[in-house]
C-alpha cells in the first residue's frame, strides 16, 4: 500500500513538472515571436532624396547636413567644386522608439521645413506578424522666396506646402529591401490658375547592401497629376551609402537640387542628363547621438 502511494506521488509530480516545463516552453517561444522585428530595412531615416520608413530610437538626436553641386554651362564660373551649390542643416530627435519628430533650414532656396513620423507596423520576422512595414509622414514647409515661373507667394499663408506619406517597406532579405511611397501634395498658392494645388505621386526605392558598410540606393517619384504650365520630371536620384560607425554618408546623383518633398516631387523642371546643367551631385552626412 505504501509503495502504490509512493508511486502515485511520484507520477504526480513528474506529470506536474512536465506540464509546467512545457508551459514556460510556450511562453518563452510566444515572447520571441511577439518580439521579433525586422531591423534596418533602410540604414538611415532617410533613403536618398526622400524619407525611409526608419525612425530614430528614443532620446536619439541626428544632425544632418544636405548639399547639391550643380555647373551650368552658359553661366560657369570657373569655380573650384562648382558653379552653384545649395544647402540644408536639420535635426531629428526620437520622441520615442516609434515617433520622431524633424526640423531644417535650406539656402539659398529660403526652404524652413519640419515634420513627424510614426512607425505605425513593423515588418515582423514570424508568419505571425505583419509582412511588411508602415511608416506615416506629415511634412511642412514655410517657403520666403518663391521659385521663379512656379510660385507668387506674398503673404504667410501662400507660402506654405504639405506633404503627406504612407511609407510601406520590406526587407526580403538580408541585401536586398524596397519601399513604395503614396504620397499627397498640397501647396496653399501656385504661379497660374491652371495647376493644381493638390498633387498626388508615388515613390519607388529600392536598396541593395554590397557589405556591411556599403549600399546602393535609388529613387523615382511618379506625379500623377504634374504641373500644366511647366514641363516637369519624375525626381531621380541613384547613390551609394556609406555607413561609418555613428556617421552615415550619403553620395547621389540626381536631377533635383531641394531638399523638400512637396518641391523635388512636383516641380523637377529638369530631366536626368549630365548635359545643360541637368545634372546634379549631392552629398549627405548624418551623425547621430544617444542623449
Amino acid at each position: 500500500m505504501k509503495s502504490k502511494v509512493i508511486y502515485c506521488i511520484l507520477f504526480l509530480s513528474i506529470s506536474a513538472h512536465l506540464s509546467s516545463q512545457n508551459l514556460l516552453d510556450k511562453l518563452a517561444n510566444e515572447d520571441i515571436e511577439t518580439s521579433s522585428y525586422v531591423m534596418s530595412t533602410f540604414k538611415g531615416t532617410r533613403i536618398s532624396i526622400g524619407h525611409s520608413v526608419e525612425t530614430r530610437k528614443k532620446n536619439t538626436l541626428e544632425i544632418s547636413f544636405m548639399s547639391r553641386y550643380w555647373n551650368v554651362p552658359q553661366e560657369s564660373s570657373n569655380s573650384f567644386i562648382a558653379d552653384r551649390m545649395c544647402t540644408r542643416v536639420g535635426l531629428d530627435y526620437g520622441i520615442s522608439d516609434r515617433l520622431t519628430v524633424g526640423f531644417g533650414s535650406g539656402n539659398p532656396n529660403g526652404i524652413f521645413d519640419s515634420y513627424l513620423k510614426y512607425r505605425l507596423v513593423q515588418q515582423s520576422t514570424t508568419k505571425k506578424g505583419s509582412p511588411i512595414g508602415i511608416t506615416l509622414l506629415q511634412a511642412g514647409t514655410y517657403r520666403t522666396r518663391s521659385i521663379k515661373g512656379i510660385e507668387r507667394r506674398t503673404n504667410f499663408g501662400e507660402k506654405l506646402a504639405f506633404t503627406t506619406q504612407v511609407l510601406i517597406a520590406r526587407k526580403f532579405s538580408r541585401n536586398f529591401s524596397f519601399q513604395i511611397s503614396p504620397t499627397f501634395i498640397h501647396r496653399t498658392s501656385s504661379n497660374f490658375s491652371i495647376d493644381d494645388h493638390n498633387h498626388f505621386a508615388v515613390g519607388f526605392s529600392p536598396r541593395y547592401k554590397l557589405n556591411n558598410h556599403v549600399a546602393l540606393v535609388s529613387e523615382y517619384y511618379y506625379v500623377i497629376n504634374p504641373l500644366k504650365s511647366l514641363d516637369t520630371y519624375g525626381a531621380f536620384a541613384l547613390g551609394v551609402n556609406w555607413e561609418v560607425s555613428d556617421l552615415l554618408l550619403q553620395f547621389k546623383m540626381t536631377n533635383n537640387q531641394i531638399f523638400t518633398e512637396d518641391a523635388f516631387i512636383t516641380q523637377t523642371a529638369q530631366n536626368f542628363n549630365f548635359r545643360d546643367g541637368n545634372f546634379y551631385f549631392g552629398f549627405h552626412a548624418t551623425y547621430h547621438i544617444q542623449l
